[in-house]
């Protein structure tokens, strides 16, 4: 693909360490909010720019959900105006799966039965209280405690609802959804 249909898809393609460094400061695309931004690190090693963000910013982990009930529906949430799936931030002394299971709980109030040993990991920059922060989610796939559940948002959260989605409606949430859980969910997409 030529640079410019890259910079059109993706806003910038980054191809230099300068400009890869330029990218972690505070002033940056990757910490202005914005959620349409995407980015191209064309780079022969990606393991090497991992550890560079990693070096560079704090690293925060969290775990989340992709929560399944007896209907095949998919668990969402909608926090800050934004559709989403469940996730938050480990606690000290803990295993990731246990935090995904634990915030998936918290923030919707659905109890999980069963929770994947594997997991999809991504990983985005924000900030934070004026620190730039670089954030690993561990996604586990789950499925809900069989029964009618009561849905529960947690308000304190910045979540306002919290529904079952049927997978064959999740196109109509992409546009007030995040890029990277759009992707997420997209595998559950082609799959059907």
């Amino acid at each position: 693909m030529p640079d410019n249909e890259a910079e059109m898809l993706f806003g910038k393609v980054i191809k230099t360490e300068a400009e890869l460094l330029e990218l972690l400061q505070p002033s940056s695309v990757l910490f202005d909010g914005r959620s349409d931004v995407r980015l191209l690190i064309s780079v022969k090693e990606p393991s090497d720019v991992l550890a560079m963000f990693k070096h560079h910013l704090r690293l925060v982990y969290a775990g989340g959900g992709i929560v399944f009930n007896e209907h095949n529906q998919i668990l969402l949430i909608k926090r800050n105006g934004y559709w989403d799936l469940p996730k938050g931030k480990m606690e000290a002394g803990e295993v990731l799966r246990t935090t995904a299971i634990r915030e998936v709980q918290e923030e919707t109030g659905v109890q999980i039965e069963t929770a994947s040993e594997q997991n999809i990991v991504t990983f985005h920059c924000y900030k934070m209280k004026g620190e730039c922060c670089i954030k690993e989610t561990h996604w586990f796939e789950m499925t809900a405690t069989l029964g009618e559940q009561i849905l529960v948002p947690q308000t304190e959260e910045g979540i306002e609802r919290v529904c079952w989605a049927e997978i064959s409606d999740l196109p109509a949430f992409k546009e007030e959804m995040y890029p990277m859980v759009w992707s997420i969910l997209e595998a559950y997409l082609i799959a059907l």
